[in-house]
């Protein structure tokens, strides 16, 4: 998994509007956004996502990969597996069937839910591959007649779990937000997608079969989630995550983003109770403000040829962040990483008033360090062995140690609060700039800081939700925290300690060595 980015976003009020007249709290006796779409009582998104669960990851389970290579090696089957493309390549269909049936019935039920809706949120993401909508695995026969070979597992194991998991939101009053996170081709090369590739060429849009075969699925999607009967919790469809345009054809990835905007307007007559949903492909802040946007004709026309109306604020941008995936990013102080979430929520205000929009990943990762995050095989860049295990080269120096790869309990105190700091700022921001936030990811194996139970357990996840300790409800830093703009002290990681009371370091033996050398060089001084 390289990159997961983020950025831009909404609409004051009609952001706020679309899931505000369209978001209810968990503890309300109605909450769909279809039963209140008129409702003009503001509502911020409080979602989390259910990654690793319909589409695995190997850094969220890494057990389930473990397990399917020791089963390779058992079958005798050579092959390197570092995805779910990987897994059933090289396991075979059945036995690949058999491993993955195991993990979709066991990794989430519906005790989730009720610990979802317990604890406060009020929207689920649900991410899925395409292969879901396999028809005949022998042939490579897909929905709408599509022939699309690939080593996938379907069945319709996928499918029956999305079922399941629509009743347990409607059993516990969340709102639900599907999203096709694997594309034909792969979208973006990340593990996330079902396949890695890293050095070559995409495959999605790149021949007739993945383009006919992606809106064969948009089809579907529309028909099957768009068309259920008014009680129904599907608020938002999300077309492909995370495009990486920059890989792609942009040209031809944007016009793919119109063409299912005209398959989801088809599906509809009057103001839809479902959003479409794009991510902002890792483009520039306002790159999406004029695109499915009436207001400007001129650029609509070139590519599309819808003739009725519609409005901007039924398409929903979808923004990433995530300060782990650069160099650069790891190597900034606590400090500077809460200003730009400060600056970045800021930004995404600014484009409210073209569409919806809310920051629909993010964790409180302070590092790139758990395991196979990057993938499997790859290392870490905080501590330099990304470069040992990659292609990719830095003449810089590691950052430092992995300290979130030990035992929670062995990890420093001021670590810990700087996680919880980030969590903070994140949810404190993103609750007042955007129309809301959508936590990556629900929980893992041993990857804490992408863990939301795990956070929570270990105090650095607030319960309830807006029970921060370094901000305000409204966003702005507690006056008693007011260190955050000011210099900060920073540890021999190059980690800036914001909040760490003054006497604190005094406990610190190196700054009571570092006082009597000093106190000496003052005393030795003064008698010269």
């Amino acid at each position: 998994m390289l990159l997961r980015h983020t950025w831009r976003i909404c609409c004051v009020f009609g952001s706020y509007l679309f899931w505000g007249c369209c978001c209810l709290a968990a503890t309300e006796s109605s909450n769909t956004l279809r039963d209140k779409f008129n409702d003009e009582r503001p509502t911020v998104i409080k979602g989390i996502t259910l990654g690793g669960w319909l589409l695995t990851e190997p850094y969220i389970t890494p057990s389930l990969y473990e397990s399917a290579l020791k089963l390779a090696g058992n079958l005798g089957r050579n092959g390197t597996i570092v995805d779910e493309f990987t897994l059933c390549q090289v396991l075979g269909y059945e036995e690949a069937k058999s491993l993955l049936k195991a993990h979709f019935d066991s990794w989430i039920t519906e005790d989730d839910f009720r610990q979802i809706s317990e604890d406060g949120f009020n929207l689920v993401r649900l991410p899925v591959g395409y292969w879901a909508w396999k028809e005949d695995h022998e042939r490579g026969q897909y929905i709408g007649n599509v022939t699309y070979p690939d080593p996938y597992v379907s069945d319709g194991l996928q499918l029956d779990c999305l079922e399941k998991a629509l009743s347990w939101a409607k059993k516990y009053q969340l709102n639900v937000w599907i999203d096709l996170h694997g594309a034909p081709g792969s979208q973006n090369g990340f593990d996330n997608s079902g396949q890695r590739i890293f050095y070559d060429e995409l495959g999605w849009l790149a021949t007739e079969e993945s383009i006919q075969l992606t809106k064969a699925i948009w089809q579907v999607m529309f028909d099957s989630y768009m068309k259920l009967e008014d009680d129904s919790t599907v608020v938002g469809i999300q077309i492909v995550n995370e495009p990486f345009s920059f890989r792609l054809n942009r040209e031809m990835m944007v016009k793919s983003y119109y063409e299912a905007f005209e398959i989801f307007e088809a599906h509809h007559d009057s103001p839809p109770a479902i959003k479409f949903v794009i991510h902002d492909a890792f483009l520039e802040i306002g790159y999406w403000n004029s695109h499915f946007n009436p207001n400007y004709g001129e650029l609509l026309e070139k590519y599309t040829n819808l003739t009725k109306g519609f409005d901007p604020q039924q398409v929903l941008v979808d923004h990433h962040r995530y300060d782990v995936f650069s160099d650069g990013q790891l190597r900034e102080s606590q400090q500077q990483r809460i200003r730009n979430i400060i600056n970045y929520g800021k930004s995404i205000h600014d484009e409210l008033s073209y569409h919806p929009a809310v920051v629909g990943e993010w964790s409180g990762a302070l590092t790139d360090c758990a395991r196979w995050l990057n993938g499997v095989g790859i290392g870490a860049r905080y501590d330099g062995t990304y470069y040992d295990t990659t292609d990719f080269h830095t003449d810089k120096d590691p950052i430092g140690s992995c300290i979130s790869q030990s035992p929670i309990e062995n990890w420093p105190e001021w670590y810990r609060e700087e996680v919880r700091q980030f969590v903070e700022v994140q949810l404190a921001t993103y609750s007042t700039q955007t129309s809301g936030y959508i936590f990556w990811n629900y929980k893992t194996e041993n990857a804490v800081e992408w863990d939301y139970l795990a956070l929570k357990k270990n105090d650095m996840f607030p319960q309830p939700l807006d029970n921060y300790t370094y901000f305000e409800p409204n966003g702005s830093v507690k006056s008693t925290k007011s260190p955050v703009f000011k210099p900060t002290t920073t540890d021999v990681h190059g980690t800036s300690h914001l909040w760490r009371k003054p006497y604190e370091h005094s406990r610190n033996p190196l700054w009571v060595l570092l006082v009597i050398i000093i106190a000496a060089v003052v005393a030795i001084t003064c008698r010269i």
